[in-house]
């Protein structure tokens, strides 16, 4: 039984188990748990039970992943969140989306799915503070929850590999949130972004270049799509853990290093939400011209 397996079957059975018969359950389920994943189950187990269950001090975070994934990343994020004060942290997912269901108009399914979860962790606590990290699609999930779902708000939003457009209303949306509770964190290596939103409608770039706004708080890392989760989990560790355990926003190493690449123009122009898709169409148009007449 490895440390994923412990965390699952943790979350599994305290959900599936009623209140006043857990101690004794769990009790039991240790003495089958391995030598080596004691320590890392009786850390889940205090975690549950210092959860301070309908109150204004418990807060609830959510994992959303993206596309072509079952969210391997959010099993290491509550790992890495471990002991972190009276924060629950639930990763919730949907079926498999393939890349033809992301260009394509039918995206409600996801989103339905990680509506109802959300709703149901608010009937189980309902003075619950809840915060969201969202990965590529998932970006896309937590915009269409704000936007369509006036019930459903955040206290804290973490973005990494954002396909949200650069134009999202995030003053009405996110309801009065802080800058310093929107984080961005963008890979400026990272190109699914810019496909997104060259290729097909509904999705931005800002996982590529940033909001850049008054709202939300950019931070730029040299990372592709999914280095954020790379590495021995070292964003997780060091810019993540500490945002919900005191409030810190850890700046980037990278945007210090005064010898950084700059953003080159064709990436801008491709980025824009107008001249992008635009010069696509143009070069399509240029390249089948030139197979038909040369």
């Amino acid at each position: 039984m490895n440390s994923t397996e412990v965390i699952k079957l943790v979350e599994t059975l305290w959900a599936a188990t009623d209140n006043n018969k857990r101690k004794e359950v769990f009790s039991l389920l240790r003495t089958t748990i391995p030598k080596d994943q004691k320590d890392l189950f009786d850390a889940l187990v205090d975690n549950k039970r210092s959860g301070i269950r309908d109150s204004a001090d418990s807060r609830i975070l959510v994992l959303i992943h993206g596309i072509r994934t079952d969210g391997a990343w959010q099993r290491d994020v509550q790992r890495e969140f471990l002991g972190v004060p009276n924060l629950q942290v639930h990763d919730l997912g949907y079926d498999v989306v393939t890349g033809m269901q992301l260009a394509g108009p039918f995206r409600a399914g996801p989103i339905n799915k990680i509506v109802r979860d959300i709703r149901k962790l608010k009937d189980e606590e309902p003075l619950a503070r809840i915060s969201v990290i969202a990965h590529s699609f998932g970006t896309y999930v937590v915009s269409r929850i704000l936007e369509d779902h006036p019930d459903i708000s955040f206290d804290k939003i973490v973005l990494s590999g954002c396909l949200i457009k650069r134009s999202y209303p995030w003053d009405r949306n996110a309801r009065n949130m802080r800058k310093s509770s929107i984080i961005n964190d963008v890979g400026v290596r990272d190109i699914w972004p810019l496909i997104a939103s060259c290729c097909t409608w509904g999705y931005g770039s800002t996982g590529r270049v940033g909001f850049k706004n008054a709202t939300v708080t950019d931070r730029y890392f040299n990372y592709s799509h999914s280095e954020f989760f790379e590495n021995h989990v070292q964003h997780i560790k060091k810019y993540w853990r500490p945002l919900f355990e005191s409030d810190e926003i850890v700046p980037s190493e990278w945007e210090l290093n005064p010898d950084r690449p700059k953003t080159g123009f064709l990436t801008l122009f491709a980025a824009h939400q107008k001249t992008g898709l635009a010069g696509l169409l143009l070069l399509s148009i240029a390249l089948s011209v030139y197979f038909v007449f040369f």
